[in-house]
């Protein structure tokens, strides 16, 4: 079987959120930054410190990427890189959820991995994701609100 990408959902609201919350960042440190009575190494240290964490939220986030290949789903959050194998994952289940995870979106499926954790991905249509993931994993099966492997135990590692 060959990669077959998954369209990832975006929240425009999220992104826009996310953008007024850098915009409020500028807008705070920007006044320190023109003052004349603040010194050059504080100066430097609020900016290093600001633009560290745009781009260390930009390269955990951005792009956000999915896609079934052979062997699992390869999920991929900025520099962050999974490869999650079909038979590891025993819980696939729709959620809307504001946790972190590889999406841009609360409108997400919770993938439980056998091994213990979980990654949260953001596929636009949620349904479609399920029932190629379901093709793909004959162990899982259906059972609200998604998928699950019936020899798993939750806490008991299956």
């Amino acid at each position: 079987m060959e990669e077959q990408p998954i369209p990832a959902r975006i929240d425009i609201w999220l992104v826009l959120a996310l953008t007024l919350a850098f915009a409020v960042l500028v807008a705070v440190i920007a006044p320190l930054l023109l003052a004349d009575t603040v010194r050059l190494g504080v100066k430097l240290l609020v900016a290093g410190l600001a633009a560290g964490t745009v781009l260390a939220s930009l390269a955990v986030t951005v792009p956000v990427r999915y896609a079934f290949e052979w062997g699992g789903v390869f999920v991929r959050a900025g520099v962050l890189k999974l490869r999650l194998a079909y038979p590891d994952i025993v819980v696939a289940e729709k959620l809307v959820s504001p946790l972190s995870g590889a999406a841009w979106s609360w409108v997400k499926v919770r993938l439980v991995l056998r091994q213990g954790g979980m990654v949260e991905i953001a596929p636009r249509d949620r349904e479609a994701f399920l029932a190629e993931l379901a093709r793909r994993a004959p162990h899982l099966r259906e059972s609200p609100p998604g998928l699950r492997d019936p020899t798993f135990v939750r806490g008991g590692g299956g």
